[in-house]
């Protein structure tokens, strides 16, 4: 039987949606008016004067000037842009693969009964609850040419010290470390918790029809944890994409640009360089690669877990 619409104001409403119109509903949305607002005032509104700003020639102290699309045509002819661009991919897909190896690794051994198990969670946890500029500080004095611990290892073994940060082949490497030993856990716990809610006796099924502990881990665990997977791959690309204290803290993108990415490079050309007008064109730009990243994620999210 069709459900029967309703007419407001000449405005036929499908049955289905006449709730939004309800008093209730209304009552809700006055509710949430006030935290709607703050929403916009300190998200949207930012938004939508940096896509304004990105069309004006604007230095801090004189008036802005109209220019069009030039800021976007000088963006995409700077050679630097398309060098922090790669070392932005590089560093982003980089981070998010060993942490997810990592935290897999570490879940799995987690998920097993032993002795201490609790002591070893939390220390494995540890690393999550510190505030980026205390890890920027500890691993810039641990990657320190003279005094850092890495250092002083390799010449207990008669190797020569590295200048980690100083020397352009190792710079991004370095503060990928450091980055991933910062946020390795958060993959950590969310595989724990997803296996954790995989039922005990699909696993005593399996052991009973002859199948390793490798099978176990394939057909079994995997699937299960997938789709936690995905969601938190897809919200740790996002932060990584947009991460600026560690690397500015540590190298402030160089030696050179070569461990720039774009949050830092925005900085830098707003900041440092007062042109406001081109760090607003590569901030769209930013902006729309991380709303297509979000939109393929979920969209294999969906794919994946038969969701719409």
């Amino acid at each position: 039987m069709a459900k029967a619409n309703t007419t407001v104001g000449g405005l036929t409403i499908p049955r289905e949606y006449r709730y939004w119109l309800g008093k209730e509903s209304l009552w809700g949305w006055l509710f949430l008016l006030p935290a709607l607002s703050a929403l916009a005032l300190i998200s949207v509104v930012p938004i939508l004067r940096g896509i304004a700003l990105s069309f004006y020639e604007y230095g801090g102290l004189q008036p802005d000037v109209f220019v069009g699309l030039q800021n976007y045509v000088e963006v995409f002819s700077l050679p630097d842009f398309w060098v922090v661009m790669k070392n932005t991919f590089v560093w982003s897909f980089a981070s998010v693969v060993m942490m997810a190896a990592i935290g897999l690794f570490f879940a799995v051994l987690l998920n097993r009964e032993f002795t201490g198990r609790s002591i070893a969670t939390t220390l494995l946890l540890l690393p999550w609850t510190i505030p980026f500029i205390a890890v920027a500080l500890n691993w810039t004095l641990l990657f320190n040419y003279e005094l850092g611990m890495l250092n002083g290892l390799l010449r207990l073994f008669g190797l020569e010290g590295i200048e980690w940060l100083g020397r352009s082949r190792y710079a991004l490497f370095s503060i990928t470390m450091a980055y991933v030993w910062r946020n390795f856990p958060f993959f950590m716990i969310t595989f724990l918790a997803a296996m954790k809610g995989i039922p005990s006796d699909l696993f005593e099924a399996a052991r009973v029809d002859g199948s390793t502990r490798l099978d176990l881990f394939r057909h079994i665990t995997l699937p299960f944890i997938q789709p936690i997977g995905v969601i938190t791959t897809l919200l740790m690309s996002l932060w990584t994409l947009n991460h600026f204290t560690l690397i500015y803290v540590m190298t402030s993108g160089g030696p050179g640009n070569t461990s720039m990415v774009l949050p830092v490079y925005i900085y830098r050309q707003a900041f440092l360089q007062n042109d406001f007008g081109i760090a607003a064109a590569i901030s769209v730009v930013m902006l729309l690669i991380m709303l297509g990243y979000g939109m393929v994620y979920l969209r294999l999210y969906q794919e994946e877990v038969g969701g719409k």
